[in-house]
Order: structure tokens, then sequence, then C-alpha cells
């Protein structure tokens, strides 16, 4: 794949579709401290290293956690329990997460075209650490 600087890799995972479609007790069941579980991206320095290299300004995925989940946090002291720590706190990078991406990975999967107007304004909130994506894709 050729990256462009400023590039935003959108990981459809599935995971968010099959979450909607999911029974109330499924849901709840998995909204208990600990039990998700969830792919993602590797929480490591090789994929904190390829994202760098691939000039990306962000990361969305249809998950809760751009990285795997759970963590991990048996090396507090490294940085890479948690992909989002490097991501955000050292590259500044943004990060998107439970983004709805179903229906636009079935287009581009339809056409083959995977290069898009991407665009989303977060919420202006003072003091602020997250919004809603109110993203739009335009192909």
């Amino acid at each position: 794949m050729d990256w462009q600087p400023g590039d935003v890799l959108l990981l459809h995972t599935g995971f968010l579709g099959w979450h909607v479609r999911q029974e109330a007790a499924v849901r709840e069941a998995m909204a208990e401290r600990g039990a998700l579980r969830n792919i993602g991206l590797a929480h490591d320095e090789e994929m904190a290293r390829y994202l760098w290299n691939a000039h990306v300004a962000a990361v969305v995925s249809d998950n809760p956690s751009v990285e795997v989940w759970p963590a991990n946090t048996t090396d507090a002291a490294s940085p890479f329990g948690y992909l989002h720590r490097v991501l955000i706190g050292q590259f500044g990078m943004a990060l998107g997460e439970l983004w709805w991406l179903e229906d636009l990975a079935l287009s581009c999967r339809s056409d083959g075209r995977y290069e898009m107007f991407l665009t989303a304004a977060p919420i202006n909130v003072p003091g602020g650490v997250g919004s809603p994506a109110n993203a739009l894709a335009i192909k």
C-alpha cells in the first residue's frame, strides 16, 4: 500500500456491525468490567514504527479500542501496553473509535475504490477530551 502524508487509516473489523445485531443480554455482558475482548492493531513498537513511517494523520476503527483489547499490562513501564500512549502522546496522532464503517467498507468493496475525502469535525467543548466524530466520507 502506498501511503501519502496525512492519510487516515480506516480499520473495519466488523465489530460494531456485529455488536448492534446482538441481543441486549450479549451487549450487557460485554459491558462488564474486564469482559471486553476485541481485535485491532498490535500494541507494540513495530506497529508504532509502521504508522510513524507511513505518516498517517489518524487511525480510525469500528471497535472500542484501536488496538487489541485487553491491553498488555504486564510491563507497566512500557509505553506499548497501550498503543494510545505512543500514538496520541508522542506522535500527536488522532484516534477514532466506534465509527460506523460498515456501509463505507461495503461501498469500497463493491466499486474497488478505497480513496475518499474524509472529514470529521468534533464538538467544540472547552476542556473536552473526546467527542462524537461527526464524520463524513465523500467518494
